[in-house]
């Protein structure tokens, strides 16, 4: 047992033993070359100039996620995924350096390793692309890939005035007979999204934006309007459900777990590596190979210099501006909450739904509980659904479900303490921010 209280874990039980063959090997070569070496050859640590070596390993996300950040004070520490054969996923608190130097040895059948994103923690803006090729033959995955990043791009310009380029874009590709497969990461270097969830918010709205450009013959957007509409109804890929865009949305969930560089899934062949079709390019700083850079700079939550940076946060798409990094951000991953999170531009989307609901009232107070209901109290306005006219002194309040994305007026009267209006659904544009892929709104158009 570590000084942490956790029990210590065996790598050789965890990685199987078909890794003892290989490591014996090692040794003895190791042993072999200090050998044949000159008897005033003493062994050099790392230079002052690298991180120093930490690691610790866990079974548990959330220990591991606050050794991270207990122990991540002078050296940016992360959290990374490693997965056996059966399925069982371990988590090892490190330096990517570090993690990186382990990664090189395992053998490439068993590099099936991800990298945490810690919730309420900044990160990169990135996308998961894919579709099945077998029955989207007439699709130019490329070509896809190069608009959708063109998309973004303007949409950062339009909200933060933020110039965003295919050259910050690293573009890494998974794709295997069957499937069409990316990670995209933009990796801004002066600026970084306040957290996933904001990210997931941005992507929604273009996705949702997109959707109904395309579904309608009205629509406008001052942003899509840049692209021809046969390029936006491009982006839709056919799908055993009908078609949909090639995003996948699931990806910006609480503490996600995303695929790192050069590593593959269990049982398929199908590693991440430089897309040929990658225009990023970054200035040299280290000595080690361009495979490591290409590490080092694909992550999504490695910020070494993140007091330095704009934070791009996506409250209100009306009044957005590049914000300064505070440390308020990293206090945040200690608080917990058991309900379901979503970000602040989903919230705001909501409040400013029910205010113009309400005039004259106004919104009193707001509160999320169980069951991913929240509760809207309001004053002002006491028009009361079932009397069909204003109570003379009690008040009326909304409930939203956000699994059904509904919402029904109930009030505090004792004569209508049982009563629930009719549940009425959420308007589209509210809707959306609070969709995942597995929602109808984002899975499908119609042909």
């Amino acid at each position: 047992m570590n000084e942490q209280g956790n029990v210590p874990i065996v790598s050789g039980k965890f990685y199987g033993t078909s890794l003892n063959g290989i490591y014996d090997d090692l040794e003895k070569r190791i042993e072999q070359t200090k050998r044949q070496q000159p008897a005033n050859i003493e062994y050099k640590p790392k230079s002052l100039l690298q991180p120093s070596r930490y690691k610790e390993e866990f079974w548990k996300q959330n220990e591991a996620l606050a050794n991270a950040i207990e122990f991540g004070n002078d050296d940016v520490l992360c959290c990374f995924v490693f997965q056996n054969e059966l399925g069982k996923r371990r988590f090892i608190v490190t330096h990517p350096e570090d993690m990186w130097e382990d990664f090189e040895h395992v053998p490439m059948e068993k590099r099936v390793f991800y990298e945490v994103i810690p919730e309420n923690l900044p990160c990169f803006l990135y996308y998961d692309i894919e579709f099945e090729t077998d029955i989207n033959k007439d699709k130019d995955g490329i070509k896809m890939t190069s608009t959708l990043i063109d998309i973004t791009c303007e949409y950062i310009a339009k909200y933060w005035n933020y110039r965003c380029e295919k050259s910050v874009v690293i573009n890494l590709d998974s794709s295997r007979d069957g499937k069409f497969s990316k990670h995209l990461i933009f990796s801004t270097k002066d600026v970084a999204f306040k957290n996933n969830f904001e990210v997931g918010c941005l992507v929604k709205k273009i996705c949702f934006d997109i959707i109904s450009l395309v579904s309608s013959e009205n629509s406008e957007n001052d942003i899509l309007s840049k692209f021809n509409k046969s390029e936006l109804e491009e982006l839709f890929v056919k799908t055993t459900k009908g078609k949909k865009l090639f995003v996948d949305l699931n990806v910006y969930t609480k503490n996600r777990h995303f695929r790192i560089y050069k590593a593959t899934k269990w049982g398929k062949n199908s590693h991440l590596v430089h897309a040929k079709d990658c225009k990023c390019h970054w200035n040299k700083k280290s000595r080690k190979s361009n495979d490591f850079d290409l590490f080092i700079n694909s992550l999504l939550s490695y910020l070494p210099n993140a007091k330095k940076l704009g934070i791009l946060s996506f409250n209100d798409p009306k009044s957005l501006q590049i914000q300064h990094y505070s440390q308020s951000i990293k206090a945040q991953t200690k608080q917990c909450s058991n309900s379901k999170l979503y970000s602040e531009a989903s919230y705001n989307s909501l409040n400013n739904f029910i205010s113009n609901l309400i005039k004259p009232g106004r919104i009193r107070d707001m509160k999320h509980i169980a069951n991913n209901h929240v509760i809207f109290e309001i004053v002002g306005n006491r028009f009361c659904q079932n009397i069909g006219r204003w109570h003379k002194s009690n008040n009326i309040y909304f409930v939203i479900d956000l699994n059904k994305k509904v919402m029904y007026q109930k009030c505090h009267d004792e004569d209508c303490q049982y009563f629930t209006s009719v549940p009425k659904k959420l308007p589209v544009e509210v809707a959306f921010y609070f969709e995942d892929e597995t929602d109808c709104l984002f899975s499908t158009i119609e042909d």
